[in-house]
């Protein structure tokens, strides 16, 4: 899979509805250049999953019939191996052309072992949240140690956003919280709004 290469070059022009978007992945430390914001947020989920282990953008190009073809969106692979194929599509956008190539780059998919799926978007919220997080994905000089502070003193259950806060003289430690939240060691519920009600938990045991 790290052999393969975007095959289609993404461009804007006067009729496209598309935007081009030029993103950073952590996962291939490169840019993938994606042809529009749903891309973005399609590649953004999998891009700060640990069990995925590369990004392709526009992967490949699958032709069936003289005049049908497709090129699918993105690919990732995980860490054990399995492949998946997306397309990133508005549910209102999903017409009977886009379904048609739905169905045959699933049914291609199928016959090499790997999964397909359709991406419709996120609600505004997680996008938002998930574009903060984004904010936080390089590790900084001091985030170990503030990171082992942090884990002290969300040891509690009835722990929050305003209590970390409040404890913070520095800056440090809410700093610090949204670089494990990005990794997944931090859970938070994307889909949620945050306040300083919001409970910091981290994932596994609460230590």
């Amino acid at each position: 899979m790290r052999l393969l290469r975007s095959v289609r070059q993404v461009r804007s022009s006067t009729y496209s509805g598309n935007v081009p978007v030029h993103a950073i992945s952590m996962t291939t430390g490169d840019e993938l250049t994606l042809e529009s914001g749903l891309e973005h947020q399609l590649m953004m989920r999998p891009d700060r999953d640990r069990r995925v282990s590369w990004l392709v953008a526009q992967p490949f190009l699958l032709t069936w019939s003289p005049k049908k073809s497709h090129y699918p969106d993105l690919l990732s692979e995980g860490i054990d191996g399995r492949v998946t194929v997306w397309d990133a599509r508005p549910v209102e956008m999903q017409d009977i052309d886009f379904t048609r190539k739905a169905e045959q780059t699933a049914k291609a998919c199928a016959a090499r072992g790997w999964e397909y799926r359709v991406f419709s978007g996120l609600s505004r919220t997680e996008e938002v949240n998930l574009r903060w997080l984004s904010m936080a994905r390089r590790e900084q000089p001091w985030m170990p140690a503030a990171t082992v502070r942090l884990r002290e003193l969300t040891r509690d259950s009835d722990v929050t956003f305003g209590r970390v806060a409040a404890t913070d003289d520095g800056g440090y430690l809410l700093s610090t919280m949204w670089h494990p939240a990005w990794r997944g060691d931090l859970e938070l519920d994307l889909a949620g709004r945050w306040g300083e009600d919001t409970p910091p938990a981290w994932a596994g045991a609460q230590s």
